[in-house]
Order: C-alpha cells, then sequence, then structure tokens
C-alpha cells in the first residue's frame, strides 16, 4: 500500500483521482494549495500528483522542495495549462512523469503503476553504502541534495558523467567528490583545462610524445591520457575542446586507445571520463562547433548544479563557511555574519556564483580585521552598492530602511505609515519579490539584446537553453516565436 499525495485546488480533480484509486488500498491524502501539501508530505509520502497553478504558489517551483522530503517522493505533474507549459522545466527538474487534464483514467493509473513499480525496486535493491565523502559540498537547500542524490549515483558508476552549470557554481568540487567516492579512488584524478590548450601543443599534452617528435621534444613525454590510467581523467571546459581534436578524442573515449605523437606503437590507458562545462554544448552541436557524437559519449549520466541564487538557503551557510575558512588563514579571531551582512549576501544575485562568493567573504574577512562581526561596510563596493538598485534598500539596519535627509530625528520620513508593521511591508520587498524583479530586469534586457533568439541568449548568459526557457517562463517574457506573432 502506497500513500498517494494530491495536490491541486480543483476539486472536482481530487475528487475523481481519489476514485481512479479507489479500491486499490493505498492511503489517499487531499491538498488545496501548495502549503497545505507541503504539510501533508513532510509526514511521509511515496507519490505525489501535483497541479502547476495553485493559489499560493508555483507548482514547478515546489517540484524540488517536495522531492527532497524523505522518503523522497515521485512526483507527477498534472496540470490543465495548455501547450505542455512548464513539460521540459518538470521533467529536468526529475518528476517522474507530466500528464495534462483531462486525463483518461487509463493514463493516471499507468503513471502510477510504473511510478510505484520503480520504487519497490528502488528499495528492493538498496544496499549498505559508506558514507559518501561529500569532499566539501556545502549546500541543504532542495536544489543541492538532489544535486548530492545525482553525485552519488554517478559515483557508484563507470558511466561518463557530464557535469553542467555556470562558471563557479563548484563543477571541479563535484568532479572530484565522483572520483573519490568511485572504485577509482585510489588511482589518480587528472585535470585537463580545456580552455587553456594550444591546438600546437594539444595532441602532445594530450597524448603524450616520443623523443625526437619534434623540435625540443628531448625524452619520452607521458600525457595526460596516459596518467590517468587507473583512475579518472576530468576535461574542465570540455566545450572549448579544439574541433580539431574532437575526433581523435571520441576515438580514444570509445577504445581508451591512444598514439602519442611520433610513436610507432598505440597505447592503452584504462580511465573513467568526467567532464563539465557552462557552455550549451546542445547548441553548439546545431551550430556544427562541437560533434554530436562526442556528446552522447559525454552525458551517459548528466548531473546540473543550480546557479547560487537559486539556493536560497545556501548562501549564508557558505559565508559562514568561508569566514571560517578565512580567519583561520590569515590567523583571525573567528567573526560571525551580522543580520544586516545576512541580507545584503541573500538580495545580491551572485553572478559569479560560490567562487564570487568565496572571494568576497575573503576580502570582508581582510576588510573586517580584528572587529568581532562583519558587517556590510566590510564588503567589496559593487556588492555594497548593489542593494542600494532597488527603492528603499539599505545597509544601515535590520530592515534595510533608509531615513529621508529632513525627518525629525526619531520620526518617520514624511508620508509612510510610522507602524512598525507597516515599515516592515512597504520598506523592504519579500526576497521572491526582490529577486524576481532583478531576474526579470536581466532576462528583457537579454531577450532584447539577442532579438529573442534563444540559441543567442544561451551564448550571450553561459546559461543553458533549457534554464532560459525556465527564466522566461516564470518572467511571462515570449520567445522569440511568440514575440513576432
Amino acid at each position: 500500500m502506497a500513500r498517494i499525495l494530491i495536490i491541486d485546488d480543483d476539486e472536482s480533480v481530487r475528487n475523481s483521482l481519489t476514485r481512479c484509486f479507489a479500491g486499490r488500498g493505498h492511503e489517499i491524502l487531499l491538498a488545496a494549495s501548495l502549503s497545505a501539501g507541503m504539510e501533508l508530505a513532510m509526514t511521509g509520502v511515496d507519490i505525489i500528483y501535483l497541479d502547476l497553478g495553485l493559489p499560493d504558489g508555483d507548482g514547478k517551483k515546489a517540484i524540488d522542495d517536495l522531492s527532497a522530503i524523505a522518503p523522497f517522493p515521485e512526483i507527477i505533474v498534472i496540470t490543465g495549462m495548455g501547450n505542455n507549459y512548464g513539460a521540459q522545466e518538470t521533467m529536468a527538474s526529475g518528476a517522474w512523469d507530466y500528464i495534462t487534464k483531462p486525463a483518461s483514467p487509463h493514463i493516471v493509473k499507468a503513471s502510477l503503476q510504473s511510478a510505484l513499480n520503480y520504487r519497490k525496486d528502488r528499495i528492493a535493491n538498496l544496499k549498505i553504502k559508506s558514507a559518501f565523502d561529500e569532499c566539501g559540498i556545502i549546500g541543504d537547500s532542495p536544489s543541492m541534495k538532489r544535486a548530492k542524490r545525482l553525485i552519488s549515483r554517478a559515483a557508484e558508476s563507470e558511466a561518463s558523467v557530464l557535469i553542467l552549470g555556470e562558471t563557479g557554481v563548484g563543477k571541479e568540487l563535484v568532479a572530484q567528490a565522483i572520483h573519490a567516492n568511485s572504485c577509482r579512488r585510489a588511482g589518480p584524478f587528472v585535470v585537463v583545462d580545456c580552455s587553456n590548450l594550444s591546438e600546437s601543443l594539444v595532441e602532445s599534452l594530450l597524448y603524450g610524445h616520443a623523443k625526437g617528435a619534434f623540435t625540443g621534444a628531448h625524452t619520452d613525454h607521458k600525457g595526460l591520457v596516459a596518467r590517468a590510467n587507473g583512475g579518472t581523467l576530468f576535461l574542465d571546459e570540455v566545450g572549448e575542446l579544439p574541433p580539431s581534436l574532437q575526433k581523435s578524442f571520441l576515438r580514444v573515449l570509445q577504445e581508451h586507445r591512444f598514439r602519442a605523437v611520433g610513436a610507432a606503437q598505440e597505447q592503452t590507458s584504462d580511465f573513467r571520463l568526467v567532464a563539465a562545462t557552462n557552455r550549451d554544448l546542445e547548441s553548439m552541436t546545431h551550430s556544427g562547433n562541437f560533434r554530436s557524437d562526442l556528446l552522447f559519449r559525454l552525458r551517459t549520466v548528466e548531473v546540473a548544479l543550480p546557479p547560487l541564487r537559486d539556493r536560497d538557503s545556501d548562501v549564508t551557510l557558505l559565508a559562514d563557511h568561508f569566514v571560517a575558512r578565512y580567519c583561520e588563514r590569515y590567523g583571525q579571531p573567528p567573526k560571525r555574519i551580522s543580520p544586516q551582512l545576512g541580507k545584503v549576501l541573500e538580495g545580491y544575485t551572485w553572478p559569479g556564483n560560490v567562487r564570487e562568493l568565496g572571494n568576497v567573504m575573503e576580502a570582508a574577512v581582510i576588510e573586517a580585521g580584528d572587529d568581532p562581526a562583519i558587517y556590510p561596510k566590510h564588503l567589496p563596493r559593487n556588492v555594497r552598492m548593489s542593494c542600494l538598485d532597488t527603492p528603499d534598500r539599505g545597509l544601515a539596519g535590520d530592515r534595510g530602511e533608509r531615513t529621508a535627509p529632513d525627518a525629525p530625528p526619531g520620526q518617520p520620513p514624511a508620508g509612510r505609515d510610522p507602524s512598525p508593521e507597516a515599515a516592515g511591508v512597504r520598506a523592504v520587498p519579500t526576497y521572491e519579490e526582490y529577486k524576481s524583479l532583478r531576474d526579470t530586469a536581466y532576462f528583457t534586457q537579454l531577450m532584447a539584446a539577442c532579438d529573442h533568439d534563444i540559441a543567442r541568449a544561451s551564448q550571450t548568459s553561459g546559461l543553458s537553453v533549457p534554464s532560459i526557457y525556465r527564466h522566461l517562463g516564470l518572467a511571462g517574457i515570449p520567445t522569440r516565436s511568440k514575440a513576432k506573432r
């Protein structure tokens, strides 16, 4: 018997699904809102039928939150929004199935049965595993919990892994975690930075060369592919791999055989490949800049890392970690993060992601000196000023309020409700409102600059095509086809 949760604001839909599952021995839980559904999900459920258009929240945004609640239920999206609204985003977020209303009982029952069969097999095949070494990966947000589960699964296999994510999200750290938790952990972890490969020397660097192969080759040289024998070969920024090398590397990846420059005999190397990129390789294959057959070999397992701006609860957690690290490095006493600083950090969009946050907190620790706490004044100027981009945001108080210059001491600025409740509500937007405004402004400008061309927008922003579509959908910004109608 399974516990099935139905989250839908339409009573007729809830009743229809309940009748559909009647007589099968399942326990049915009903919720008419997202908040009520979250509460019921916390009690432990196996399957969730989730509507996307809910009165108190966006169902697409809730998928990560719901799927991260133990015992990690399967999410089946059921929606009346036409044209497969949100299908790409919901399936990319890990939803089990996507059903469009009205759906026949046969389709609903088949989807439920397939999800239950999967859960049964998964539970039956559970093994006692050693603790997963996160290798310094920090984050408890729903999106990071989901990413960690994918990383753990990837580590258990020998398949090629492609790690996707914006610059600075920690792709190399994830590659190290995959290696450290794999059966190859005792072998070497060899990093190849494809963005720094010179086309004239790339074959020698990867495959090595024999003595006398070219001027200056005074001895035999072992390449990185050979050095990775028995371990993991990590291709960082694989989207920058020169086109002239993609064909030969595809053969190496398929056969694990290669020939050093100037050598007569081929060599073999038993390596496991992990690659990473911030580029949209799918779009690059369409434009002819990346081989599609190489992409298919790279992404047997795909791990997408969320940007820091989508990891709300992790920002302060990471900031604390960096503060502790740099206080120890520079011999300073431990410092705490002030409430004012926390608000600024959570309101900033972090275009450089975790790497930028680390650099910012290092600068703040140095600037704070012997101060026991870090305040916004200790941050680099660009981050401090970012919170002034939105009206009624400031750095002085816990609420981020600023007092008009002509306001009498101890009194609110003219025209404002003096009550604390009104001041808190009117002076500062909610974090979700603030983030939405910033995201909407960015993607409006991006699409205008790119003439609503999704591929160009992806190349310009460094975001993947699915990520572009997700942000456009949330902001209500039309794609090229809709804009030109």
